[in-house]
Parts: structure tokens; sequence; C-alpha cells
């Protein structure tokens, strides 16, 4: 059950990379919101418009 819990926390951390660079945003700042709040920053992420 935690592999599973990792390979979510790892796509969620691997999308807010992704996710941050499209939006022009630091990437640095989402990965420490996604270490403590993966999903929840990954959809906050989705959200948030572009800075560009």
């Amino acid at each position: 059950m935690y592999i599973v819990g990792a390979i979510i926390w790892i796509v969620c951390l691997i999308l807010n990379i992704k996710i941050a660079q499209n939006k022009g945003r630091s990437v640095a700042a989402w990965v420490v919101l996604s270490i403590f709040f993966s999903w929840i920053a990954l959809i906050i992420n989705l959200l948030l418009p572009p800075k560009r």
C-alpha cells in the first residue's frame, strides 16, 4: 500500500514541475509545495492562470 502512495506522490511531483514550467511559475516553490501537499498543490497549480 505504501508503494502505491509513493507512486502517486512522485507522479504529482512530476506533474507539478511540468505545469509550473509551462505556466512560467517558480519550479522550486511548486516542488516544495508538492512535497507537503501533493495533490492539493497539483489542483491549485492547474487552476492558476499562466504568468506570461
